[in-house]
C-alpha cells in the first residue's frame, strides 16, 4: 500500500477526498526501475497505470510511413505525471513503449482493480477519469505536434 500523502499530490486524484484517496492507496505499490528499463511495450495489453515519482520516463512508439519505419519519442513522462492509462480505457492496448531515460520509482496500480473500484463508486471513477482526459488530450497535441515535425523531417531527408 503507497501513503496517501504519496497520492494526494498528484494531479490525478485531484477533486478526491483523502477517503477516498485511500481507498486508491489500498491498490497501489511503487516499483523501481532502472535506466533504459522497458516497463511496457506499445501494442501489448495494458495492466497497469504508472504515476511517476522520481526520473523520466520516455513514451515512444512506431511511426509507419511505408516502406519506413521509424521509433520516434513522442513524450517524456516527469514526476506526478501518470502514464499506461490503457489500463483505464478500452481497448486496453498500450499506445507507446515506456522506457526509461534515468532511474525511475513508480506508483503502480492494477487498472482491473481500479476499475473494478470505479464500479463501486462511480464519484471516484468520473474524478479520475476527467484528469484522465486531460492527460490523454495533452498527449494528442503533443503526438500531433512530433508527426508534423518528423514528417517535414522524412520530406527533407528522406528517412
Amino acid at each position: 500500500m503507497v501513503s496517501v500523502k504519496v497520492l494526494r499530490g498528484l494531479e490525478l486524484f485531484q477533486g478526491l477526498s483523502d477517503e477516498q484517496i485511500k481507498e486508491i492507496a489500498a491498490l497501489a505499490k511503487e516499483e523501481e526501475f532502472e535506466e533504459g528499463a522497458v516497463i511496457f511495450q506499445e501494442d501489448t495489453e495494458a495492466e497497469n497505470l504508472y504515476i511517476l515519482e522520481e526520473g523520466r520516463v520516455a513514451l515512444r512508439f512506431r511511426l509507419i510511413v511505408r516502406p519506413l519505419s521509424k521509433e520516434t519519442t513522442v513524450d517524456t513522462v516527469r514526476r506526478g505525471e501518470a502514464f499506461g492509462w490503457s489500463a483505464l480505457v478500452k481497448p486496453h492496448r498500450l499506445t507507446a513503449s515506456a522506457i526509461c531515460a534515468e532511474r525511475a520509482k513508480a506508483v503502480v496500480i492494477r487498472g482491473k482493480e481500479l476499475r473494478e473500484l470505479f464500479e463501486k463508486n462511480h464519484h471516484v471513477g468520473y474524478i479520475v477519469m476527467t484528469n484522465i482526459a486531460e492527460i490523454i488530450a495533452t498527449r494528442l497535441r503533443d503526438v500531433r505536434l512530433q508527426l508534423i515535425r518528423e514528417m517535414g523531417q522524412s520530406i527533407l531527408y528522406g528517412w
